[in-house]
């Protein structure tokens, strides 16, 4: 699983590279791409999930580890460019509240520098 990682504005933003779902077969892999791709100084990240087409239930947990690791250097992990599929799963499963979402990296990024 290939995780790009660029600074814009001060901001870790990592972006996968082609289109993937999420799952079962695949969040440890995850994980393991995106703490590769974190620099030891970052604690405010972006993920830009515009290429991400579904994440089951194990993938969302990926998603909560990866936020509780970022929680532990007293960091933040926001999502940018969710799709309508995944945006009504994360309302109905209660992700919408415990995740900030922005329809894009800019907006994502704006809102960690204020």
């Amino acid at each position: 699983m290939d995780l790009q990682r660029e600074q814009v504005e001060g901001i870790a933003v990592l972006s996968l590279v082609e289109p993937i779902e999420i799952d079962i077969g695949n969040c440890e892999e995850f994980k393991a791409a995106f703490a590769a791709a974190l620099g030891p100084d970052d604690r405010q990240v972006v993920l830009d999930a515009s290429k991400i087409e579904f994440f089951d239930s194990a993938g969302m947990g990926s998603l909560l580890s990866l936020q509780k690791r970022l929680k532990k250097r007293d960091g933040n992990l926001v999502l940018a460019g969710l799709n309508r599929p995944v945006t009504e799963v994360f309302q109905m499963v209660g992700f919408d509240v415990v995740f900030l979402t922005f329809p894009d990296v800019q907006s994502a990024v704006d809102s960690l520098e204020s």
